[in-house]
């Protein structure tokens, strides 16, 4: 079977509204029902898309672009700040992946700080787009979750960064008292012949 709006590629299933044929790029799946993007589109400003609440409210989350997100998760994500393709795994962004250029030389660093800014302004909208949620709620929480997990894991770094190098001035400074210069080290392993 081809897809119906792309007659070169290979259907992957049918629209449960129209039941035409969809490629992967024409795919939607919401609840494990595949819609294709017009279908989705029309839902969605009828208001009748097949993830509305009982309530009336509408939950686009997890519909890719076509998702708006709410003004409620609007504002600084600090969990994709500071945990970046952690956070990205865990909220199906894969963007975040271009925070591991930290381990380029040179420019690396920098891209990292870019991506982890970028994650932050942009990562409520992108985290809603990306997946599935059951309610404004349930995104609040999880991102709250991730928020404090991030927080800790920096606050550990910085108190071990700390703890390092107040036992190298401790060590620096037991050497200095002791008589022994700070090539006492590596002087009793490499003695001069």
């Amino acid at each position: 079977m081809k897809c119906a709006m792309h007659t070169d590629r290979e259907a992957v299933g049918g629209c449960c509204s129209c039941g035409r044929y969809v490629c992967p790029d024409c795919k939607v799946e919401i609840d494990g029902q595949i819609y294709c993007n017009q279908c989705l589109e029309l839902k969605l400003k009828s208001g009748t898309w097949p993830g509305a609440a009982s309530s009336g409210a509408t939950n686009t989350s997890g519909l890719g672009v076509l998702s708006k997100a709410p003004p409620e998760i609007s504002g600084w994500n600090w969990g994709a700040f500071f945990l970046t393709w952690i956070w990205g795994i865990g909220n199906n962004v894969w963007i975040a992946f271009v925070a591991l250029c930290g381990i380029l030389p040179y420019v690396g660093w920098i891209i990292s700080l870019v991506m982890a800014i970028v994650l932050g302004v942009r990562g409520n909208e992108w985290a809603w787009q990306s997946k599935r949620w059951e309610s404004i709620e349930h995104f609040q929480e999880t991102q709250r979750k991730w928020m404090w997990w991030g927080l800790g894991l920096f606050l550990l770094q910085i108190a071990l960064i700390i703890a390092v190098t107040v036992l190298i001035i401790s060590l620096i400074m037991i050497a200095a008292t002791a008589g022994l210069d700070r090539n006492f080290y590596w002087q009793s392993i490499f003695p001069t012949m």
